[in-house]
């Protein structure tokens, strides 16, 4: 029996982005799950609203988004980046009439200028050291000893209510 099915590259310009932390999309990959036209549902919008709530959280979200939009032979379905497949349609009508026909290599080639302009800058100095040894590690009161006079206070307070 012969498939049909179609065998699509991602476009090479614009790679899939990369993240050294666990993300929501590859812990719980069903909540991404979204078929073109089925969004009428309270199940359906509260699945897309989870999905676009966890995509906010997401540190690769802004490069996602290019991703999707420069393969939508590869995401035809699904929340990428926060986005249903009508979003990303529209989304790339939008890039199409502000870029051209090749918005994808006018995006990458903005991705690579800025890649380079922040090489290019020095880094950042390190922070300055503590002026005392006091501001050197954060507050943390349930950490201080409790003195007879705390203690009486605590008591007091308990016994108000």
């Amino acid at each position: 029996m012969r498939t049909n099915a179609s065998i699509f590259e991602a476009d090479p310009r614009i790679p899939f982005p990369h993240a050294n932390t666990t993300l929501a999309c590859r812990v719980d990959p069903a909540l991404f799950v979204h078929e073109y036209g089925h969004h009428s549902s309270k199940a359906a919008q509260e699945r897309i609203e989870g999905a676009r709530a966890a995509c906010r959280r997401c540190p690769i979200a802004a490069g996602c988004l290019k991703w999707a939009l420069a393969n939508p032979e590869l995401t035809p379905t699904g929340i990428w980046a926060a986005t249903i497949p009508r979003e990303r349609k529209v989304l790339r009508r939008r890039l199409q009439e502000r870029h051209g026909l090749d918005w994808v290599g006018v995006v990458a080639a903005a991705d690579r200028a800025r890649a380079l302009r922040n090489q290019s800058r020095p880094s950042a100095p390190d922070p300055a050291p503590a002026a005392s040894a006091m501001w050197a590690r954060p507050y943390e009161p349930w950490r201080e000893p409790r003195t007879p006079d705390r203690q009486q206070r605590n008591r007091e307070l308990l016994n108000q209510t």
